[in-house]
């Protein structure tokens, strides 16, 4: 009986090249898609987080008199280290509502935090940091010129002393002229800000509106580029950075509502160029608490 003999014939060098080319090429169109799904999702969880903070702030009203929540409010429980949470911190106050300490992280927020110990800079949750905060209350402040937002500050220190320059209250739902354009939280990462510590407001509310650079304004660069902020709690590893998605920034207003914005749309340039012109032209500025300014 006669054998058949089949031509058997592999790929050819140039088909092989023409299949991975192909596959480059979709890979290279596909991983793009990939990576903006992910970015979605974690801008959407961001989203999620703020809702859940600024729910929680509206319940913690409804029991303190319409009065929103302190940036701190009393004195801190430490010196120079941080063993504990300081039940009087912003977080701490509203997280009753809350009830998980995960809805204070953002998901993009990998910033290391350090509590000025041997623990050194971390996000791991058994350190103790505690575990990562990474959003903040607007500041008010009367004795200072660009902290016109809404929570107030305890100035009293772990020793007992108290600086009443920096002291100041909380406003109510009252007090704001349009609780539906007026930022309250705002995502803002800072290598010192964590569940054991204290919420770290910035003193100059523009600081959130501008990037660094900005004449007369230190600004913060967009997460996850840092500005270096050397020796401010522990070493020179300390940092701050603005929560980012895509160039926008997930804002939290004060009836409640939550929105992704560029940051320069919160605040017209002229708060940084000229801030005299600024207020005599209503100019707006979506962090003050006065409608004046909300055109």
């Amino acid at each position: 009986m006669a054998r058949i003999h089949r031509n058997q014939k592999g790929f050819t060098l140039i088909e092989l090249l023409v299949v991975i080319a192909i596959i480059a090429i979709l890979a290279a169109i596909l991983f793009p898609v990939f990576a903006q799904a992910k970015e979605a999702e974690k801008k959407t969880q961001d989203l999620s987080n703020n809702k859940q903070i600024l729910l929680a702030t509206q319940m913690y009203m409804g029991d303190f008199d319409d009065i929103y929540p302190m940036l701190r409010n009393g004195q801190t429980f430490w010196t120079a280290n941080v063993t504990g949470p300081q039940i009087n911190s912003g977080h701490n106050m509203v997280n009753p509502y809350i009830k998980s300490k995960a809805m204070w992280r953002s998901p993009n927020d990998t910033m290391g935090r350090c509590d000025a110990n041997a623990t050194g800079y971390s996000t791991n949750e058994n350190h103790a940091t505690g575990g990562v905060v990474s959003y903040v209350f607007t500041y008010n402040s009367p004795t200072r010129a660009h902290a016109y937002g809404i929570a107030g500050w305890d100035s009293t220190g772990a020793a007992g002393t108290t600086v009443q320059t920096f002291k100041s209250s909380s406003k109510s739902g009252t007090e704001i002229g349009n609780v539906g354009l007026t930022i309250f939280l705002i995502p803002s990462y800072v290598s010192w800000t964590y569940w054991n510590g204290l919420m770290q407001h910035r003193n100059d509310q523009r600081e959130y509106a501008f990037a660094p650079g900005t004449p007369g304004v230190a600004g913060h660069a967009l997460w996850p580029k840092v500005n270096s902020i050397p020796g401010a709690w522990c070493n020179t590893q300390d940092a701050i950075s603005l929560g980012n998605y895509g160039g926008n920034t997930n804002f939290g207003f004060a009836d409640g509502h939550s929105k992704s914005m560029n940051r320069n749309s919160i605040m017209d340039a002229r708060w940084a160029s000229a801030p005299a012109d600024a207020i005599a032209n209503n100019a707006r500025n979506l962090i003050h608490t006065d409608e004046r300014y909300k055109n």
